[in-house]
């Protein structure tokens, strides 16, 4: 079975624009295919991917609040331009099956991609959850609020193979998925990826049944991804539904409810729910003109913004003083409001705006169920930091010797991702001593540092290791020849493509490490103390 060159060209912008998933640093294998478009596209219209052989995903434990967590996992970029590539071009069929959008039931991750690689129609879906949410709440008495246990982890491959067949997607695509399930969860017969944009679309086909096992037993509900609301009208009513769904959850597909999560809330006080969740809610005046400015600018996407481009006045409403001040309102509370502060970075990782570098950085071990959203905006401000880089780094550096950093390997990939991005961190001799004793996801990202910064003498002598490296280091240690001399460089590369079996990822980032020179090389002896 062979993909359509609209299908491959699709996922490489796709990939380009929203990454690989939102909770992970982007691979720099990514711009490596956006580079080599024409040929990757070229390569791969004619390559039988039910053959296709999945190279080893990373799966990480990522804080969603103080104590609780969930496993994220990230496929190797080629692993995850195909199923983009195939999720684009079969998705239709899985949508189709899905509630009509005009029914007002379910909201989350429409499959609506545009020409640049947008994969769901989501920028407003959330507000018209929400919108709808209050609506209905208004005609009835109760509101039952209910949440899947732990959806995305306790999905049978069974079902998500059924529910393929049923959308009408070819078998050997059904194959395909289903083999790429079944290595990412090492042959356990449940779990899908928790990450990969693609999965949204798969966990949401599988809810197909349930919701139209609500829809045709009358019952009046909203569904966000795995948060459900029923509408009642009356308390005895919604004692009956709570009974209701959990039958319709374990009869259907084993699925239970969170208890804690599980609550039946009469409709004033729901509505005053969904009121905070439709207003910006901001905390002060300062934050208010700041939400404004960035509506201005981003109107309501989260792509990049220039910081510089900004009105002078603009860019005062982000000055260190307002974001210090905003950030510490919303942390010195019991129960700080991450939904929130995840958003408000994000926001302004897309400005790149600076003024709130150092606050974060004194303040990272709070902002721990943030961390992948701040190291975001942590990568795109320093772009604009003008202050002192070395001490900067300092303080990195003294945050990755933390015991809670260290206890956790996404924090600490997440913060080593800062110097794998932005060579005026420095310290990258101190990063090189990390190495031999270092994980190896970690020794990845000090791979990329040392690229960064160009320490082509460094590179040298990594390069008698490489059979020894795991996958993903194995690819950044490919790329980073790019700063070798070329003849040096070429003749490296040549000898690992005749001696090494090559995974497709490292077949064209060998392409491109051959073909692309960097100039910012330097000596061991010019490296940061």
């Amino acid at each position: 079975m062979k993909l359509k060159q609209e299908s491959i060209k699709w996922a490489i912008d796709h990939l380009q624009l929203e990454k690989d998933t939102d909770l992970f640093p982007s691979p720099k294998e990514i711009n490596v295919f956006y580079d080599l478009k024409e040929k990757v596209i070229t390569r791969l219209k004619d390559y039988e991917i039910t053959k296709h052989q999945f190279s080893p995903a990373r799966r990480f434990v990522i804080p969603k609040t103080e104590l609780s967590y969930r496993i994220a996992t990230q496929l190797d970029p080629i692993d995850s331009l195909l199923i983009a590539a195939v999720i684009f071009e079969y998705g239709r069929l899985i949508e189709n099956r899905r509630r009509p959008k005009e029914e007002n039931t379910v909201f989350s991750y429409r499959f609506a991609p545009k020409e640049d690689g947008t994969f769901y129609s989501n920028e407003n879906s959330w507000k018209e959850f929400w919108t709808s949410c209050l609506q209905k709440s208004k005609r009835k008495r109760y509101v039952v609020q209910m949440d899947i246990s732990d959806f995305y982890n306790q999905i049978y491959h069974h079902t998500v193979e059924n529910q393929l067949g049923e959308s009408g997607l070819p078998n050997s695509i059904i194959k395909f998925i289903m083999r790429l399930l079944e290595d990412v969860t090492k042959t356990v017969s449940r779990g899908i990826p928790i990450g990969p944009h693609s999965s949204h679309l798969l966990a949401e086909m599988t809810l197909i049944p349930i919701d139209d096992s609500l829809s045709i037993k009358g019952i009046d509900f909203c569904r966000y991804a795995d948060d459900i609301y029923v509408f009642c009208d009356n308390e005895k009513e919604a004692q009956i539904t709570v009974y209701q769904m959990a039958e319709i959850l374990d009869k259907q597909q084993k699925l239970v409810l969170q208890n804690q999560k599980t609550d039946i809330i009469k409709s004033e006080a729901f509505a005053q729910i969904c009121e905070n969740m439709l207003n910006d809610n901001p905390l002060n005046e300062n934050e208010n003109q700041m939400i404004k400015v960035l509506k201005k600018y981003t109107i309501g996407s989260y792509k990049g913004i220039d910081f510089r481009q900004l009105d002078p006045e603009d860019q005062e409403l982000f000055a260190d003083y307002n974001i210090n001040e905003i950030l510490e309102k919303y942390l010195n509370v019991i129960e700080p409001d991450y939904k929130k502060i995840r958003w408000l970075y994000r926001r302004l990782g897309q400005l790149g705006a600076p003024g709130g570098i150092e606050y974060t950085i004194d303040n990272i071990n709070k902002l721990i169920p943030a961390i992948s959203d701040v190291c975001h905006y942590l990568i795109s401000a320093s772009r604009n930091f003008e202050d002192d880089f070395l001490t900067l780094g300092d303080q990195v550096v003294t945050i990755l010797e933390d015991e809670l950093i260290q206890a956790n390997e996404y924090f600490y990939i997440a913060l080593l991702n800062l110097f794998a991005c932005n060579s005026d961190l420095n310290h990258l001799k101190k990063l090189l001593s990390l190495y031999k004793s270092s994980s190896p996801e970690a020794k990845r990202k000090i791979i990329f540092a040392a690229h960064e910064a160009g320490a082509s003498t460094w590179i040298r002598e990594l390069k008698e290791l490489y059979s020894a490296l795991d996958p993903w280091s194995r690819r950044a240690m490919l790329i980073a020849c790019q700063i070798l001399p070329e003849d040096e460089r070429t003749h490296y590369l040549k000898h690992i493509k005749k001696t090494h079996p090559l995974s497709l990822s490292e077949e064209l980032v060998i392409e491109w490490s051959i073909n692309n020179k960097k100039y910012n090389i330097v000596t061991i002896d010019e490296m940061d103390i």
